[in-house]
């Protein structure tokens, strides 16, 4: 049972993936300067395209809500959508290797990728990734 819960979890991630307009042509420069429209000392990205599928949007709502609820009276988390196929965040894009829909916590140059727990529980656990963006956040903050 496990085997086939396991099996079925990685499909519906794949899925999700390549459903969701992902590009793969990129390639990171650790050297890119990045000039994001907000700026705080923990930045929680939601980087998404034009295409979205029912899982991208309840990751971002999703995101967006959990910062409200526990930081919106910290000035120093703040959280941020980005169209990665728009050229103004192309850098930025580039910059945290973002190939698609992705959720990225980011304090100075540390950064976690929060995507593929975001796909796995998004729609069906969405505790567990309430929980995971609280405590990178939190994490983050006292770095």
């Amino acid at each position: 049972m496990k085997r086939i819960s396991l099996i079925l979890a990685i499909s519906i991630m794949a899925i999700g993936f390549f459903s969701c307009g992902q590009k793969t042509d990129k390639k990171a420069d650790s050297t890119v300067e990045v000039a994001p429209v907000e700026k705080a000392k923990v930045m929680v990205y939601y980087f998404h395209s034009k295409q979205r599928c029912k899982t991208c949007l309840a990751i971002q709502n999703l995101a967006a809500e959990t910062i409200a609820a526990n930081f919106s009276q910290n000035e120093d988390v703040k959280f941020l959508e980005l169209d990665f196929s728009e050229k103004a965040n192309e850098a930025i894009s580039e910059k945290y290797e973002v190939a698609g829909s992705s959720l990225v916590v980011v304090s100075g140059e540390a950064h976690t990728n929060l995507t593929e727990l975001a796909f796995a529980n998004a729609l069906r656990n969405p505790d567990v990734l309430k929980n995971a963006i609280i405590d990178e956040v939190n994490t983050l903050l006292t770095k």
